[in-house]
């Protein structure tokens, strides 16, 4: 009876601790999960999880930021799922910053809440709720606020989680970080974000200050970080030639779009609803001179694919436009490159009436000087070819096909030193020291050459709409631009997306044993081990003796 006694102490004592020691360890649980944040996320990017460079912009954090987060305390079932993943990701902004963010939520039942609201200029979304038996319009905060020093920046209503991680981080660079300054050149028929490049305008006045330059008339400031000359229909003078090259000099990049070929509308009427006729024909831009010194040619061709011709927009007249076939060719190889940002979350671009890039002078053969680095971004297909004379667009063009196949280049990017392309001997009675040029760029240059300006050109993002991969241009473009100034921290966030992630084709047989797999598998699985589990409880209780 005794030892009986005593064991049914020792259990108990047993079963005291036991409780102690678990709940010991759910206190201590939680106390770290209120200290160090984590999830396993198991999307192909990561979309529930905050990215890297989004943890370095608050990790460095000069002074305090605080955000506050406008949620409805009765949202509808439609958007409270988005609002429970705003408060996640503004958390884990928070455990990732060296605690200087700060957030706070606000209820619109809070006191003074809608003129706080009002002040961060945050609004209420409205929505078309199910209440019973029938719709109701309804009014809800999800917006936040963010307040640094005497600063303000706001997103008044968050309407999906898609893009949001980017656009939290962008409006924190803007608030903490000092803008680069991006120049775009004007004056010869280029593209600009005032008129070609407007589309970008909005995403790049979010990261970047925006200006522009005529190189042809004026000096490239000290204080431009990137220059992007987007397709000029008109050459450049001496003047401008020179002053692009002096500004290279210095080590500053650059991302040159380069047509060979310009399309163009003569001034006609329209009658009968017939299309504008647009004609395609040689563009001379006057940079031949000093690109081919850096090592590239672009090509007065067009490269031509007819497997990849992709549908495009014509004018119909009238105002009226329509789908047609249109020489608009893909490239088909977007090239991997390893410590390469330019192309990232790009699976596939449109280049229309892209011109070859070939490789000369010092980097013909693709031989590229020691230290520096090279790049192809992308190339077209083995089954293209080159087409360098005048063409008009119609729904009836088709181009002869010529001997010259591919696959050719559509762009390369280069980080090095550059040789200038204007290097003389003084003048008479100036000291060499004075009047002498700089023969090479005074530290490694970023420079991006692409045969083509129209890829990220407002005519043709706007087809994203009809044709999602038209949009990868601006992407592309975007991506130049922060890798031409070093400037890469959000380049990784514009491709987060929540799309659903493509099945890979498989064959029917494998198709149906994974069907089978799914539907029995878990349960066998998990009846095994409940068969396993009782025979070991039943031996072990075999084994007990009293």
């Amino acid at each position: 009876m005794s030892t009986t006694s005593s064991k049914k102490r020792a259990y108990a004592s047993s079963a005291i601790l036991y409780t102690f020691f678990v709940v010991g360890v759910i206190v201590l649980v939680n106390v770290i999960g209120t200290r160090v944040f984590g999830r396993i996320d198991l999307t192909e990017n990561k979309v529930y999880t905050l990215s890297q460079p989004s943890r370095d912009l608050v990790k460095k954090l000069p002074d305090f930021l605080t955000v506050k987060a406008f949620i409805s305390s009765d949202l509808p079932p439609e958007i409270k799922t988005l609002s429970r993943y705003v408060r996640d990701m503004i958390d884990e902004y928070r455990t990732s910053s060296n605690g200087k963010f700060r957030w706070e939520a606000i209820s619109d039942g809070d006191k003074d809440a809608d003129q706080n609201a009002n002040s961060c200029k945050v609004d209420k979304i409205q929505i078309q709720v199910l209440r019973g038996s029938k719709f109701e319009m309804g009014s809800y905060y999800l917006g936040l606020c963010f307040l640094y020093g005497d600063k303000m920046e706001s997103i008044p209503q968050i309407g999906r989680a898609e893009g949001l991680e980017f656009e939290i981080s962008s409006l924190i660079k803007k608030l903490t970080v000092k803008k680069k300054k991006i120049a775009f050149t004007t004056g010869h028929g280029e593209s600009e974000t005032n008129q070609g490049f407007h589309a970008l305008k909005q995403v790049l006045e979010q990261e970047y200050d925006l200006t522009t330059v005529n190189p042809s008339s004026a000096e490239i400031a000290a204080d431009v970080d990137a220059l992007v000359i987007g397709g000029p229909k008109q050459p450049f003078d001496d003047k401008g030639q020179r002053e692009i090259d002096k500004y290279l000099m210095t080590g500053r990049g650059a991302v040159i779009l380069d047509d060979g070929m310009s399309v163009s509308s003569p001034n006609q009427q329209q009658m009968g609803g017939m299309a504008q006729i647009k004609m395609v024909q040689s563009n001379q831009t006057g940079l031949d001179k000093i690109l081919e010194a850096y090592g590239f040619k672009v090509g007065n061709d067009v490269i031509v694919d007819n497997e990849a011709a992709m549908p495009g927009l014509i004018d119909m007249g009238g105002g009226r436009r329509g789908l047609t076939q249109l020489p608009i060719w893909v490239g088909v190889q977007i090239a991997k490159n390893p410590g390469l940002s330019v192309l990232d979350g790009i699976r596939g671009v449109v280049f229309p009436l892209a011109s070859t890039v070939d490789l000369v002078g010092p980097l013909a053969g693709g031989n590229v000087p020691a230290a520096a680095k090279l790049w192809k971004l992308a190339s077209s297909s083995p089954s293209s070819f080159k087409h360098a004379s005048f063409f008009i667009i119609n729904q009836a063009t088709k181009l002869e096909e010529s001997k010259d196949h591919g696959p050719f280049a559509f762009g390369y990017a280069y980080q090095g030193t550059l040789k200038s392309a204007f290097v003389k001997g003084p003048e008479a009675g100036m000291s060499a020291a004075d009047k002498q040029p700089p023969s090479e760029s005074q530290k490694p240059v970023r420079l991006v050459v692409i045969g083509d300006s129209d890829f990220a050109n407002d005519d043709y993002v706007q087809l994203a709409r009809a044709f999602p991969v038209y949009e990868a241009g601006a992407f592309l473009l975007h991506n130049a631009i922060g890798w031409t100034v070093e400037d890469e921290a959000l380049i990784p966030l514009r491709s987060k997306s929540m799309g659903n992630r493509p099945l890979k084709a498989v064959s029917e047989a494998k198709a149906s044993t994974l069907k089978w797999v799914n539907i029995l598998g878990l349960p066998v699985l998990f009846c095994a081990y409940g068969v396993v589990r009782w025979r070991l409880r039943r031996i072990a209780r075999s084994s007990q003796t009293i």
